[in-house]
């Protein structure tokens, strides 16, 4: 329980205690000659400082009376500021504030449509989210430790992202991120097991999505690929190409890292497919002027699914409808292709 709520919680017993023992003492007090929904009356009014006088009957006269009233007064109007001063902290300490953030994120979760899911928040599964974010991808993130995903949505406050604390491998939890109007699913747990009933669940219930999913152990790759996993990604293999391409490519290498780390925009190879009834479907590479409408360059071109990939292709290349290019530009830069070419 937050700190907070524990507060008021314990503010709102004190103020009860307070009302039920002063209700108790006059009870007794007055030896049975006041009924107790009396007393209960004359507490709340002492407490509350509200000043209507002594309501009960002979309290001039009767011993300790108002000696008992002068110290629920003290402990009374102490209960009552304590707890007026946990009410006022709940709602600017931010509680109130996180219930609503939470579902302004629900609502717009709902909204959401072409985003991606991205199951895990740790040290892989926040390095996809940011990279998603930084390319202009809109994502829900879902991961057990929402100080993280806090962390994430403080770090990039203009993206389109949202999140939900909780298990990603729970279908009540799922069921919120919209993944019927999701473009794809990342499952970044740590755990192979869980990932791999997230790609099974996903799978089945939403047939076309594409599925991506980390693996952690080398004789589980080919168990989540046929579970239906579209990819799967191992950290140790890739971290193992990586020490080796330091050591015989490093300019390569050190390059990669400069454009994904450059501050003025960011630069990836991204694909771009060309729409079946787009403008430039048909036509050649030197008709769709990629280099002068879009300041990019095409590395490779595949003409349709399946296809052999064409590397460094040439002006009179031709490009069908469906065709996909792999191009070298900002995520400003892809959109606007991605747009036009659509």
């Amino acid at each position: 329980m937050p700190s907070i709520t524990r507060r008021l919680l314990t503010g709102f017993i004190v103020l009860i205690a307070v009302v039920f023992g002063g209700s108790a003492g006059y009870y007794l007090i007055g030896d049975g000659k006041w009924a107790f929904r009396e007393c209960i009356y004359m507490t709340v009014i002492t407490v509350t400082t509200v000043g209507y006088g002594e309501t009960l009957p002979g309290m001039d006269v009767t011993p300790y009376a108002r000696g008992f009233t002068m110290l629920l007064l003290i402990f009374g109007t102490g209960s009552i500021v304590f707890f007026a001063s946990m009410i006022t902290a709940f709602v600017v300490e931010g509680e109130l504030k996180d219930v609503l953030f939470q579902n302004r994120l629900k609502k717009r979760m709902k909204r959401m449509k072409d985003h991606i899911i991205v199951c895990g928040a740790g040290s892989t599964g926040r390095n996809v989210i940011e990279e998603l974010l930084k390319t202009g991808n809109a994502v829900v993130a879902i991961d057990m430790n929402e100080h993280e995903l806090k962390e994430i949505a403080d770090k990039h406050p203009k993206a389109d992202y949202a999140y939900l604390p909780g298990d990603a491998t729970d279908d009540d939890v799922m069921a919120q991120a919209n993944p019927a109007a999701a473009r794809g699913l990342v499952a970044a747990l740590s755990s192979d097991k869980d990932n791999l009933y997230l790609v099974v669940s996903a799978r089945q219930q939403w047939p076309t999505m594409r599925i991506i999913a980390r693996c952690a152990e080398n004789q589980h790759v080919e168990k989540i690929r046929k579970s239906g996993a579209d990819a799967v990604v191992s950290p140790n293999a890739i971290g193992g190409m990586r020490m080796v391409s330091e050591m015989v490519r490093p300019a390569v290498v050190s390059f990669l890292d400069t454009m994904l780390r450059d501050q003025r925009a960011a630069y990836r190879i991204e694909e771009v497919t060309i729409g079946k009834d787009a403008a430039d479907a048909g036509g050649t590479l030197r008709d769709a002027r990629v280099r002068e409408r879009f300041g990019m360059s095409v590395i490779a071109a595949r003409t349709s699914d399946g296809a052999p990939w064409l590397y460094n292709p040439g002006p009179e290349e031709k490009l069908p409808g469906g065709a996909t290019l792999v191009v070298l530009g900002s995520a400003e830069q892809v959109a606007r292709m991605r747009k036009e070419m659509a």
